[in-house]
């Protein structure tokens, strides 16, 4: 069965997916001195890596867990 935990992952996907359609991201703004959507596009590439990453400790503490219950 999969774990609920997988749902994080969609969360930087819904974030790239949005830019298009969030005025304060999709327009002519400077963040930290650069475009706004190249520093959302940044900062969401980050939370990928974040994202991935917990999901994938998440996922094997819940193996570890269900391999202790059968042993």
């Amino acid at each position: 069965m999969r774990s609920p935990h997988v749902l994080w992952a969609a969360v930087p996907v819904l974030a790239f997916l949005s830019t298009p359609y969030l005025p304060f991201v999709n327009g002519p703004h400077l963040w930290f001195g650069i475009p706004s959507v190249l520093c959302w596009c940044l900062i969401w590439t980050a939370g990928t890596t974040v994202a991935l990453a917990a999901v994938d400790r998440l996922t094997r503490t819940d193996e570890d867990a269900e391999e202790g219950e059968h042993a």
